[in-house]
């Protein structure tokens, strides 16, 4: 087994790598591509497991250098935060016969170009996998594990709750301009009174994350994954992914600024510095930190009211967005799960065994099911 892990330089890329490493043998080969080659060193001495570790140096725009690196492959594990060049970089994959998977945020510009391929990808058996890691990656598996849970599924809303240091000085521009790309396609249209509509403000809940994040407001954040679910389940009357803002200070002042700017084509590099310079002093938080995603979902059990709640959380961001993708890579790997075509990863997992194989990977997994009457 061949596997290529482009973008194994940046953070998630390099934390994806690590955790996947223990789950390869010895006859496994881990190449891990970037174009910072002291990160890549880094990266490659932390790695403990028995794959074979090797490094290449790679800009992901330079189409017949990715080409050369992806022959032969029999995965290429996409981390690089750069949307639009995805579907050359799909392109190429599909070329070379392997299978994907990424982690870039869902968004329309990467999901169309992967559409638009998806005829040739079930074509070539091929086995791409998109909006991998806990957001997009995570939420609608926690719906798909209650609904499993409960007879009906009338109530389901998923939450993401925040406490952390974003680092931002060391964030990539990419990585910055993927965010902006987010926030400028940013509306408040969910799944509410079982119909696809945008919330108002007054509507948006408070929800109870725990210490040390505390209640907060949330707003609702549009995830492909979440699209399908009140076809799966028609009872469902309401089904959303929500997530709480920065801090008041960053959500009230220059959070309107940053998707107005965003909305703008050029300049970037002024909205860009902004975004960093308002991460690092209005949005981090000091220790101790935690992310934490959530549903308490309500529905009918045996002819009775009844709850069935699920909680992934950690302290690192980086294991929280790497351990759900190797969770998926490895029932991939084992052949259990792949399936020729192009899948999200919410929507392809198992829920029971994904979450199984979280808490094995370091997340914290707390599930329950309980009677409201």
């Amino acid at each position: 087994m061949r596997i290529i892990a482009l973008g194994a330089s940046g953070k998630a890329g390099a934390e994806v790598v690590r955790l996947l490493a223990t789950s390869l043998s010895a006859e496994d080969e881990l190449v891990l591509a970037g174009r910072d080659p002291g990160r890549l060193a880094a990266t490659k001495d932390s790695i403990v497991g028995p794959p074979k570790v090797t490094t290449a140096l790679v800009e992901a725009s330079d189409q017949d250098a990715v080409g050369a690196l992806v022959t032969g492959a029999d995965l290429v594990v996409v981390t690089v935060s750069r949307p639009d060049l995805v579907g050359a970089l799909a392109r190429t994959v599909l070329a070379a016969g392997a299978d994907w998977f990424d982690t870039l945020l869902s968004g329309p510009t990467k999901l169309n170009a992967l559409r638009e391929l998806e005829p040739e990808i079930v074509k070539a058996g091929r086995c791409f996998v998109t909006d991998g890691g806990f957001h997009p990656g995570l939420p609608a598996v926690l719906v798909r594990w209650a609904a499993e849970q409960l007879d009906e599924l009338i109530e389901a809303d998923v939450s993401a709750g925040m406490r952390i240091d974003w680092q931002a000085e060391d964030l990539s521009t990419s990585t910055i301009e993927e965010m902006l790309d987010g926030f400028a396609d940013f509306d408040l249209t969910t799944w509410i009174d079982g119909e696809r509509r945008r919330m108002r403000w007054s509507e948006c809940p408070t929800v109870d994350f725990g210490e040390p994040i505390g209640r907060k407001l949330v707003v609702p954040m549009p995830l492909a994954e979440m699209d399908a679910l009140p076809q799966q389940y028609p009872s469902l009357r309401r089904c959303g992914f929500y997530i709480c803002g920065f801090g008041p200070a960053m959500d009230y002042l220059v959070l309107p600024l940053l998707m107005g700017m965003a909305r703008v084509p050029a300049p970037r590099s002024p909205t860009i510095r902004l975004t960093r310079w308002s991460m690092a002093r209005l949005a981090s938080k000091p220790p101790p930190h935690r992310l934490v995603v959530q549903t308490e979902a309500i529905g009918q059990r045996s002819g009775r009211p009844a709850a069935a709640s699920a909680k992934v959380g950690g302290q690192d961001g980086y294991l929280l967005t790497a351990a759900p993708v190797v969770a998926c890579i490895r029932r991939i790997l084992d052949g259990s799960i792949r399936t020729p075509g192009l899948h999200l990863q919410a929507q392809l997992v198992q829920p029971g065994p994904f979450l199984t194989d979280l808490a094995e990977l370091g997340l914290e997994v707390e599930t329950g099911v309980v009677p409201l009457d």
